[in-house]
């Protein structure tokens, strides 16, 4: 694995021996990289867009320094020129000096949501903001690599529909069902994806891409999307409920993402709920998989349907199915005493069903409340269906926002030269 492929907010730290480490020698050209990292950060942050001598005060580099290197950023790509501030009606003593931004399109990201029964594609740009999202409809039994080249399909859609270079894409992360392997490069275990353990998706990518390639847990990736454009901004320690199809939960700790010592940290699905009549482990899906349009009238689509139009008998169901799943969780939740507990699901897909989903939420919580020494305070999701793909992006971009803060000029690279792609 090389530092590219290391995963910022996943993968396997780099492998170290206390007491033995080297001391460490700076080179020319990682000097020169440090220096670059060091006015990039300063172009980013900086507000209004800074001239020459902001950069050089900010960095305590030398002008003539700066000057270089704002002439290779530019070269990159990765800044440029920022548009002349109108003067109209003003006197100019002479030529105003050039100010400089950063320019998100230099590059790109690809967050993957793989489920069931679609896959999702997002291009987003360096802020992290989308570009381009492509989705597409499969059939719940597809095979592995058939599904695989869904995922590919979506890829090359949303790249094309933006009208990018692949070779501008600087790493992709898709989110799964099932186990992942800590260094984000294997699908375990994904017992309702037939065939998807073996399709190796991060290789079909990397190869497609020519860029790092991670894979990821959806409910981890969902947790990680929350935390960073949803609910979960000012909580350090939270948990975050992935109720759908299957169960599965992301944790936040310290800031960071619990995978544990072999990446199946939060895999919540494998617990034998209180009052199952089931012998498999997991809670009974609210919503059975597979069941006929017909049948889902009957069954866990109109009991959503009838408890957010108020009918009790739906809403006693509905609130049992929040107590149960809060008793099954509580020996987690008092394991990690979080602050915020996230309850996430395409369940409640139309504003007309929120009600059913705070019923579902609040008898969660009231349960819980009879079962924990501290209570977390629990909150739905802001991002809803979009969680595990902003968290693919988040993942994604963690990779490239490394380099970029350690020897930025490396990643333009590979798209020297190349003309044309999504403008500013």
């Amino acid at each position: 694995m090389t530092s590219r492929d290391r995963w910022p907010l996943g993968g396997l730290p780099e492998p170290h021996s206390p007491g033995r480490e080297l001391p460490a020698v700076v080179g020319v050209a990682d000097l020169r990289a440090t220096n670059a990292a060091a006015v990039l950060a300063a172009v980013r942050s900086a507000d209004p867009h800074p001239r020459l001598s902001t950069l050089a005060e900010a960095t305590k580099l030398s002008r003539p320094t700066v000057e270089a290197i704002v002439e290779e950023l530019t070269d990159c790509g990765l800044i440029e020129v920022a548009p002349a501030v109108s003067t109209r009606g003003q006197r100019s003593p002479g030529r105003p000096a050039r100010r400089f931004r950063f320019r998100p399109h230099a590059g790109f990201v690809i967050g993957v949501d793989v489920r069931a029964r679609s896959v999702s594609a997002c291009l987003a740009d360096l802020d992290g903001q989308a570009v381009a999202v492509e989705r597409k409809a499969v059939r719940a039994d597809l095979g592995g690599s058939a599904r695989a080249r869904a995922v590919t399909t979506v890829v090359l859609r949303a790249i094309d529909r933006a009208g990018a270079d692949p070779r501008r894409v600087w790493a992709a992360t898709v989110g799964t069902p099932g186990l992942v392997d800590r260094s984000n490069t294997l699908v375990r275990q994904a017992d309702n994806l037939k065939g998807w353990a073996e399709a190796d998706i991060v290789t079909t990518l990397r190869d497609l891409l020519g860029c790092p390639v991670a894979v990821e847990n959806d409910a981890n990736l969902a947790a990680l999307g929350e935390q960073w454009r949803g609910v979960g901004g000012a909580a350090d320690e939270m948990v975050f409920v992935l109720l759908g199809e299957r169960l599965g939960a992301g944790v936040i700790t310290g800031g960071r993402l619990l995978r544990g010592h072999r990446g199946a940290a939060g895999e919540i699905g494998f617990i034998r709920f209180p009052g199952s009549t089931s012998a498999q482990p997991g809670l009974e899906p609210l919503v059975p998989d597979g069941v006929a349009s017909h049948a889902a009238a009957r069954t866990g689509a109109g009991v959503i349907r009838g408890a957010a139009a108020g009918e009790p008998d739906a809403v006693a169901v509905i609130t049992s199915y929040g107590r149960r799943l809060a008793a099954g969780i509580a020996p987690v939740l008092l394991a990690l005493d979080p602050a915020l507990v996230v309850l996430g699901t395409s369940l409640f897909p139309v504003p007309g069903l929120l009600g059913a989903a705070e019923l579902l939420l609040g008898a969660a919580e009231e349960e819980a409340g009879t079962l924990l020494v501290d209570l977390p305070q629990w909150r739905l999701s802001a991002l809803g269906d979009e969680a595990v793909i902003t968290g693919a992006v988040r993942f994604a971009l963690s990779s490239v926002e490394e380099v970029l803060r350690t020897r930025p000029t490396s990643l333009p690279g590979r798209a020297a030269g190349v003309e044309g792609g999504t403008q500013q």
